[in-house]
């Protein structure tokens, strides 16, 4: 969750340079580079799929990497990554709901107001900025939220299929299929003379910045941090996963500030912890979470 947080400042500074479909091919195709290697000299074994499973595999990738990544950096192009951040850290709430709606699962009273909290929380970040109100851009809002859509279901079905499969052979697949279904429109819809321009014919303190910010984000974010996600989730189940990804806006919040793409506001940050508050009680069961983490 550290990791993830970290990405969404830099992916701010990929697409300074680069159009978002340029970006999420590219880190998805120099992430493979890491995840082949390791599975053929590791898990070859658990690389097979049954058949009957293929579809459910499929739209594990067409919900994330594929409609994740074109809702979360498109939404960067029209909002900052602190507020990105705090939309997408509503996906356990969604979750909830979902369990609720699908599953039938119970809901008391603290999660309904850990949930009206929450949802309170980001409308008012949503809202506000340093000066006071003010419109926010619709369109970033939209895509945002199909990232965390994108994300619930991809969490549902990933619990599924971790019954029977090793999780990096499924982070493997997702990537191989995501980078397939962003090559028609990588060909499509970018320009591929201005994403070799912007990777090998800008100077050598941006290449290093841009160089340095897509290499994080392949290894890191959609590597590394994906496999001890999809290991936590096996362990600890999506409850217990869940509660982590509260901190994500808080470390967007830090590393934006650190990087000056965020100027630090009381009420701003105060608002993030309001949202962080909503989201733990949503998940609360019947003791505090953290005491269910430290069994």
């Amino acid at each position: 969750m550290i990791i993830w947080g970290a990405s969404f400042v830099f992916t701010k500074i990929c697409l300074q340079n680069l159009d978002p479909v340029a970006l999420i091919w590219l880190r998805l195709f120099i992430s493979l580079f890491v995840l082949i290697p390791i599975v053929f000299f590791f898990y070859r074994d658990s690389f097979k799929f049954r058949l009957k499973d293929l579809k459910l595999l499929g739209l594990l990738a067409v919900f994330e990497p594929f409609l994740y990544f074109l809702g979360e950096n498109f939404s960067l192009v029209y909002l900052s990554a602190s507020l990105v951040s705090v939309i997408v850290a509503t996906i356990p709430v969604f979750t909830t709901i979902f369990a609720v709606w699908i599953f039938r699962e119970k809901l008391n009273a603290i999660n309904a107001a850990g949930i009206a909290i929450s949802i309170c929380g980001t409308i008012f970040i949503l809202l506000w900025d340093n000066a006071g109100f003010y419109m926010v851009d619709a369109r970033g809002v939209l895509l945002a939220f199909l990232a965390v859509f994108s994300a619930t279901c991809y969490i549902v079905i990933l619990k599924k299929l971790l019954r029977d499969y090793n999780p990096i052979a499924l982070l493997t697949w997702q990537n191989i299929i995501g980078c397939l279904l962003f090559t028609p429109l990588l060909l499509g819809f970018s320009d591929l003379g201005a994403t070799r321009n912007s990777l090998f014919a800008i100077s050598v303190e941006e290449g290093v910045i841009l160089w340095s910010a897509l290499l994080t984000l392949s290894f890191f974010c959609s590597a590394i941090a994906f496999l001890f996600f999809a290991n936590a989730i096996k362990i600890g189940g999506i409850a217990k996963t869940n509660v982590f990804s509260n901190i994500v806006p808080i470390v967007t919040f830090i590393f934006a500030a650190a990087t000056g793409q965020e100027y630090f506001s009381f009420v701003k940050l105060s608002a993030v912890f309001i949202v962080v508050g909503g989201l733990v009680l949503a998940q609360r069961q019947n003791s505090f979470p953290f005491k269910v983490l430290v069994k």
